[in-house]
C-alpha cells in the first residue's frame, strides 16, 4: 500500500512538473519567436545598404548553422513531429539535452531568414521533450504523459487549452483512452495554458473583428468545402512526393546541401515580397483586405510549393499556420467569387478566411474537433461575444467533418503526419535495399 502511494506521488510531480515547464519553455520561446520575427520584418523592409548587408551576413551564418544541425540531428527536420512519432513507436531513445536547445535555436534561425514555417510544430515537440526528459530523469515509464504533452504544446502555442485537449485526443493520444488518461490530459493542458499565459499574451490567430453570417449565405460552405478538399489532396500529394524523394536521394550533393539554395530562395523572395512570406500569422489576419483576384491566386500556389518544399525537410518550423495560411487564401478567393457573382456581403470576408483556414487544416492533419476548437476560441478571444461563435459553429462542424470523410473514404489519404511516417519509412527501407 504504501508503495503504491508513493509510486502515485512520484508520478503526480512529475506530471505537475513536465505541465509547468512545458508552459513556461513553450511561453518563453514563443515570446522570443514574436521578438524574431519583429526584428526579421524589420530589417527586410528596410531599405539601408548597412542593414541589408548585415541581414546578408546573418542569413548566411544561419544557413550554415541550419546545415550542420540538420545533419548532426535529424530528429528536428521540418516540423520534428513526424521523426518524434516515429521514435516513440520504435522505442528509440529521444537525446532531449541536445534536441530541445537545438529545436529552438534553429527554428528561431528558420524564422529569421524568413520561412514560411510557424513555431507551433516546434511547440508540440518541445512539450513532448521536455515529459520524455523528466521521465528519464526520475526513472519513470509513462509514453502516454509523452503523447498529452504534445497537446499542451499545441494548446499553449496558440493560447487554447480546449485545442490543446482536442488534439491530444485526435492527433497525439495513441494508446487506449480510458477515465486516467482523460484526467491526466485535463490535468497537464490546463496547468501548461495557465503558466505559459502568464508570459505568452499573443493568440497565434490575431484576427481584429467578426460578424456573424446570415442564414441566406451559407451557400458559402459548399463551395469552401470543394476548394479547400481540393487543395488539400494536391498539397498532400505534393508533401509526400517531395518528402520520398528527398529521402531516396538524401546522399547526393545537392539534395544533401539544399537547404542553402532554401535559403538564398527564401531571402530574395522577402526582400521583394515580404507581406506574402514567413510563417503566415500576417497573412491570415490581413488577407481579407486583398480584392486582387490575381494576386491571390499567385500567392496561393507560391505559398503551395514553398510551404511543400521547406516542410519536407533540411529547415526547422512547424506546418500548421502555413497549412492554415493556404486556407485562408482559398477563402478570401472563394469570397471574392460569391462577391461578385452573389453580392456576398465583405463585412464576412474576415470570418470567412478563418473559417477556410482552420478548416484546410482539420482537412490536412484529421483534426476536425481541433479545428472546432479554434474556431471558438478565436472569435471568443477577438469579439468576447460567444454568441458568433456558437452560430457559426453548426454549419462548420458539418462541413469540416463531411471534408474529412471526403478526403479519408474516397481519396484515402491520412493525417499528413501519418502520411510523412509511412513515406519516410518506405523511402527509407528502398534506400537500405
Amino acid at each position: 500500500m504504501k508503495n503504491k502511494l508513493l509510486s502515485f506521488l512520484k508520478q503526480t510531480a512529475i506530471l505537475l512538473l513536465s505541465a509547468s515547464l512545458s508552459g513556461l519553455i513553450v511561453g518563453l520561446y514563443q515570446l522570443g519567436m514574436q521578438q524574431i520575427v519583429k526584428v526579421s520584418t524589420f530589417m527586410y523592409s528596410s531599405r539601408s545598404p548597412i542593414i541589408l548587408i548585415t541581414l546578408i551576413i546573418l542569413v548566411a551564418f544561419c544557413a550554415v548553422i541550419n546545415q550542420l544541425i540538420i545533419i548532426g540531428d535529424s530528429s528536428i527536420d521540418g516540423s520534428g513531429i513526424p521523426s518524434m512519432k516515429l521514435e516513440r513507436r520504435n522505442n528509440v531513445v529521444s537525446k532531449w539535452y541536445k534536441d530541445i536547445p537545438l529545436l529552438i535555436g534553429n527554428s528561431y534561425a528558420s524564422t529569421f531568414s524568413g520561412f514560411t514555417l510557424g513555431s507551433e510544430g516546434p511547440s508540440v515537440v518541445l512539450s513532448s521533450k521536455i515529459d520524455s526528459a523528466l521521465n528519464r530523469v526520475f526513472k519513470n515509464k509513462d509514453k502516454t504523459s509523452e503523447e498529452i504533452s504534445e497537446g499542451a504544446g499545441f494548446g499553449c502555442a496558440f493560447l487554447s487549452p480546449l485545442a490543446g485537449i482536442c488534439y491530444a485526443f485526435e492527433e497525439s493520444i495513441e494508446t487506449k483512452l480510458n477515465y486516467k488518461t482523460i484526467l491526466k490530459t485535463l490535468v497537464i493542458i490546463i496547468i501548461a495554458f495557465l503558466t505559459t499565459s502568464l508570459i505568452n499574451k499573443n493568440h497565434l490567430l490575431s484576427l481584429s473583428s467578426f460578424e456573424t453570417i446570415a442564414f441566406k449565405d451559407y451557400y458559402i460552405f459548399p463551395l469552401l468545402l470543394l476548394i479547400n478538399v481540393i487543395f488539400a489532396v494536391i498539397f498532400y500529394k505534393l508533401m509526400l512526393i517531395l518528402r520520398g524523394f528527398f529521402i531516396k536521394r538524401k546522399n547526393n550533393f545537392f539534395i544533401k546541401n539544399r537547404s542553402f539554395a532554401l535559403f538564398l530562395i527564401t531571402f530574395m523572395l522577402n526582400i521583394f515580397i515580404i507581406d506574402y512570406m514567413q510563417s503566415g500569422g500576417k497573412i491570415i489576419a490581413s488577407i481579407h483586405e486583398n480584392t486582387n483576384f490575381l494576386i491571390l491566386v499567385g500567392v496561393l500556389f507560391l505559398r503551395i510549393c514553398i510551404t511543400a518544399i521547406s516542410g519536407s525537410g533540411s529547415v526547422t518550423g512547424g506546418l500548421v499556420i502555413p497549412i492554415m495560411t493556404i486556407g485562408a487564401i482559398n477563402g478570401q478567393i472563394i469570397s471574392m467569387i460569391c462577391s461578385q457573382f452573389f453580392g456576398f456581403n465583405e463585412s464576412y470576408f474576415e470570418l470567412i478566411s478563418l473559417i477556410s483556414a482552420l478548416m484546410f487544416f482539420g482537412i490536412l492533419i484529421h483534426t476536425p474537433l481541433t479545428s472546432t476548437a479554434l474556431l471558438y476560441s478565436c472569435i471568443a478571444f477577438v469579439t468576447k461575444d460567444f454568441s458568433i461563435a456558437l452560430t457559426v459553429l453548426p454549419i462548420f462542424v458539418l462541413t469540416i467533418f463531411i471534408a474529412y470523410l471526403i478526403t479519408s473514404r474516397l481519396f484515402k489519404l491520412d493525417s499528413l503526419y501519418e502520411g510523412m511516417i509511412e513515406i519516410s519509412k518506405k523511402a527509407a527501407s528502398k534506400v537500405a535495399a
